[in-house]
């Protein structure tokens, strides 16, 4: 009976001391704070730093009053959240007066500068295209004059290096900036999860510490449900002898009046032990639900940390992208380079590529100045070969009478002699066309080595190598007749003489 009661009234202690500490949980506070923080640090990401301050400031309030309320749970986490969140609201505040800075200094300027259609500066893309920088600048729509193309492009080409290398400089800045702000955000995520595996860590040690408590409430519930028992038959026992005596009527009163009293104590045993085992189960059902919470509180923060994880993840992700950025600002700092060193070496090879030009003009000149001439003499050709075809239409209706016999022998020489004379003039003309031919090529050559390319020059060319008066194949063929004479001083001398054309483009005549 006394070991029963004892342990009854070590239940209504354990439960009397348990209810305050339900209404007011240290741990449900700092998880709220923890929670709260969360969120400012998500709506910070977010870039509404309006919301996320006024969730940091809430967190800490919450963890203030923990300190008050609690200052012996868990001082030195609870003194590094409250850490981590002033820094925290810190750290909105100053972001916060930065982009509204921002915000006015960026504003547009009410007179736009005006600006080329294209830009020249070099772009920094995360993508597959790689572009090269361009290092000439001329604005869309303005053609240059042929002969001075290289001397534009080398004088527009000079301010890009400058402009191209603050554009680099500019750019590998950002980059920079982003890879300190990734790597800030990794080590804060890394923390992150350290701190969510340490919070895990105590709650499955606080799981561990109730389900003891559960147990050992489940065997003390156990114990009372056997003593309430052992109770009820002693109790059962004591009634039966009772009956028996008043049913006999030979006892004396004590024994009676003992039975009686005995069964009155067990009455009053058997009331605490139903009371001790009421208030076991209420323990039992507290329990449980500081278990169900526990377990609660598990999911929340192995959730939290499989976030913290996927942002870790994201994260490295964002390592390797800044990765691929610095690569191509290499790859394109390389090509500046590359671009810089071709504009020295063409601003070096400047005079030398100007008297390379002021040689060619100077030869076009001359040039021209025989096609002028050639030109001119193709007239004084045209006039004299019209002079020369008429002599020679004369001259064939006088041969066509002769039959080249006249009425004498010294008829007969001059006839032959002049027909001599207007086949040399003919094969002297065409001579003098296989002469132009052939100088038509050369001109053509040296129009090639010196990379001139001029379609009135060529047409001219070909003008002039024309020949002035095209013979028909009937007169070609009367040419290559050969002229048989008989010398009246030597008649066994015989004179034969006969022209041909060679089988070419020009016709180029032969003897």
């Amino acid at each position: 009976m006394t070991r029963l009661g004892s342990l009854l009234l070590a239940g209504l202690l354990f439960v009397v001391t348990s209810a305050p500490a339900q209404s007011d949980d240290p741990s449900e506070t700092f998880l709220k704070a923890y929670m709260t923080a969360q969120q400012g640090e998500k709506l910070e990401r977010d870039n509404q730093f309006t919301r996320a301050l006024a969730k940091y400031r809430l967190a800490g309030s919450l963890l203030e009053e923990l300190k008050k309320t609690h200052s012996d749970w868990q001082p030195a986490i609870v003194e590094y959240r409250s850490r981590k969140v002033s820094e925290s609201i810190l750290r909105v505040q100053s972001k916060s007066g930065t982009q509204q800075d921002l915000a006015a200094t960026n504003a547009p300027p009410a007179e736009a500068q005006p600006s080329p259609p294209q830009s020249t500066e070099p772009t920094v893309e995360i993508g597959p295209n790689k572009s090269k920088p361009s290092i000439i600048v001329q604005p869309a729509g303005q053609a240059s004059p042929a002969p001075k193309t290289r001397d534009t492009v080398v004088e527009a080409a000079a301010p890009a290096p400058a402009t191209n290398d603050t554009a680099i400089k500019n750019a590998t800045r950002k980059l920079r900036e982003k890879v300190e702000q990734l790597e800030a955000e990794l080590h804060q995520s890394r923390s992150k999860v350290s701190e969510v595996e340490e919070e895990k860590e105590k709650l499955n040690s606080k799981l561990k510490e109730s389900n003891s408590k559960l147990e050992q409430a489940q065997q003390e519930l156990e114990k009372t449900k056997g003593a309430e028992k052992n109770v009820r038959g002693q109790l059962a026992e004591a009634q039966g002898s009772l009956k028996k005596i008043q049913e006999t009527g030979n006892g004396d009163a004590k024994a009676q009046e003992a039975l009686k009293g005995e069964i009155a104590q067990l009455k009053k045993a058997l009331t605490v032990a139903e009371q001790g085992r009421a208030t076991a189960e209420k323990e039992r059902d507290s329990q449980n639900a500081k278990l169900a919470d526990a377990n609660s509180q598990i999911a929340k923060i192995s959730k939290e940390r499989d976030d913290a994880m996927g942002q870790l993840v994201g994260l490295k992700d964002s390592e390797h992208r800044v990765a691929v950025l610095l690569a191509e600002n290499t790859e394109l700092k390389e090509k500046l380079a590359t671009a810089e060193q071709t504009v020295r070496e063409v601003s070096e090879d400047k005079p030398k590529k100007e008297q390379e030009l002021a040689d060619a003009t100077k030869q076009l000149e001359d040039l021209r100045a025989q096609l002028e001439a050639s030109q001119k003499q193709n007239k004084d050709f045209e006039v004299e070969v019209a002079s020369l075809r008429s002599q020679l239409e004369d001259t064939s209706s006088q041969l066509e009478k002769a039959k080249l016999t006249g009425a004498n022998a010294d008829e007969t020489a001059k006839i032959t002699r002049e027909n001599q004379i207007l086949r040399n003039i003919v094969v002297r003309e065409r001579q003098e066309e296989a002469r132009r031919e052939q100088a038509k090529k050369l001109m053509l050559a040296e129009f090639d080595k010196l990379k001139i390319k001029s379609d009135t020059l060529n047409e001219q060319v070909a003008l002039l190598a024309q020949p002035v008066t095209k013979l028909t194949d009937e007169e070609l063929a009367l040419l290559r007749q050969p002229v048989i004479s008989i010398s009246d001083e030597s008649p066994n001398t015989v004179k034969a003489s006969f022209t041909y054309a060679k089988p070419s483009t020009g016709n180029q005549p032969g003897e």
